[in-house]
C-alpha cells in the first residue's frame, strides 16, 4: 500500500465577490470600507465562504450581510482570483470568485463594515476604485455590459502582477 503524505494539503480562505446590477438602471454597487483593512477604499461587496456553505447560499449571506439586499439573483462567473490578506501566509492566503448578479431592489442598509454606497455606472465605479483586484473586477463586468469580452477570466499571481487567461 502507499503512503500519500498530507504534507502540501493547503490551508486557505475561499470568497465570493459581486458586482451587483441594478436590472433598472445598469447601475453597479460599491460600498465604502469603514473598518482597519482597507479603510475608505471603495469596493464591491465580498466575503468569504463559510465551512460547508453552498457558492449561492454564501453569495445570499454575505450580501444580506454588508447590504441587507434579500432579491438577488447570480447570473455569470466573472473572475477567479487569489491574493494575500497581509503578510504571505496560510492565515491570510485567499481565493476567489466574482459573479455578476442583478436585483431590483435599490434600498441599501449597511452593515459596520461599511460608511458609504453609491450606485454607479461602471465607469463612475473605475474612477473611485483604487484597489487593483477590484478594478479588474469592475472592468471584466463593463466589458461584458459592452458585449466586447470573452467568458471570463481567471488570474493567477499577485494582484499586481496577474497572469490572465481567456476561457
Amino acid at each position: 500500500m502507499t503512503h500519500i503524505s498530507n504534507t502540501k494539503i493547503g490551508h486557505f480562505m475561499l470568497a465570493v465577490g459581486m458586482v451587483v446590477e441594478n436590472s433598472s438602471s445598469g447601475k453597479i454597487l460599491i460600498q465604502r470600507r469603514a473598518t482597519e483593512f482597507q479603510l475608505g477604499e471603495w469596493e464591491i461587496p465580498y466575503g468569504r465562504i463559510d465551512q460547508f456553505e453552498e457558492l449561492t447560499e454564501a453569495i445570499s449571506r454575505e450580501l444580506m450581510e454588508e447590504t441587507a439586499l434579500t432579491q438577488v439573483t447570480p447570473m455569470r462567473l466573472l473572475r477567479v482570483w487569489h491574493f494575500y490578506r497581509g503578510e504571505k501566509s496560510a492565515a491570510t492566503d485567499l481565493y476567489g470568485l466574482t459573479f455578476h448578479c442583478q436585483t431590483s431592489q435599490t434600498e441599501i442598509r449597511l452593515s459596520d463594515e461599511h460608511s458609504d454606497y453609491r450606485w454607479v455606472t461602471p465607469i463612475e465605479a473605475m474612477k473611485l476604485i483604487t484597489l487593483p483586484g477590484i478594478r479588474a473586477d469592475v472592468e471584466i463586468f463593463q466589458k461584458w455590459q459592452q458585449k466586447n469580452w470573452q467568458n471570463y477570466q481567471v488570474t493567477f499571481g499577485a494582484i499586481g502582477e496577474p497572469k490572465q487567461y481567456q476561457l
